[in-house]
């Protein structure tokens, strides 16, 4: 899979699909389909939560990202696609949620290839989501500090 193609939005992921595609997932889809997130925001880890084991696994490929800026805007305007689905569905403020790794990914994913200004905007953004009655565990927000 060409990830730079992908986020730039001229080429396919592993299953056909295009990355304007998946934007336009309902809530039910984003929750329940797990199968795109690794391929939206790459890293350069190699996802235990996977089976298709796509990831960066060059420094050239990583580059090649980070000097195309219509990946790198694809980028920020998935974190922010995924910050509105967080807004709206307070399923994942619990103890333990998938939505929980898949945060973590998104940060991590920011600072690698956007920016830690990126990185650190969503992160904050997800923190002032998190209500009163959340029960997302300390170990898991200090974590997402640490990103």
């Amino acid at each position: 899979m060409n990830f730079v193609e992908f986020l730039s939005g001229v080429g396919p992921d592993y299953k056909g699909r295009m990355l304007s595609e998946i934007w336009r997932y309902t809530d039910f889809e984003i929750d329940n389909t797990h199968d795109f997130i690794q391929v939206v925001f790459p890293t350069d880890k190699l996802s235990k939560s996977s089976f298709h084991g796509l990831y960066l696994k060059s420094q050239e490929e990583i580059e090649e990202i980070q000097k195309c800026q219509i990946a790198t805007n694809s980028l920020a305007f998935s974190s922010s696609w995924f910050l509105e689905y967080l807004e709206r569905n307070l399923v994942w403020q619990v103890k333990y949620d998938h939505n929980h790794l898949r945060i973590s990914r998104i940060i991590q994913c920011l600072r690698l290839l956007v920016s830690d200004v990126e990185a650190d905007r969503f992160r904050e953004k997800v923190f002032a989501l998190i209500s009163a009655e959340s029960k997302i565990t300390n170990q898991t927000l200090k974590f997402w500090k640490s990103c």
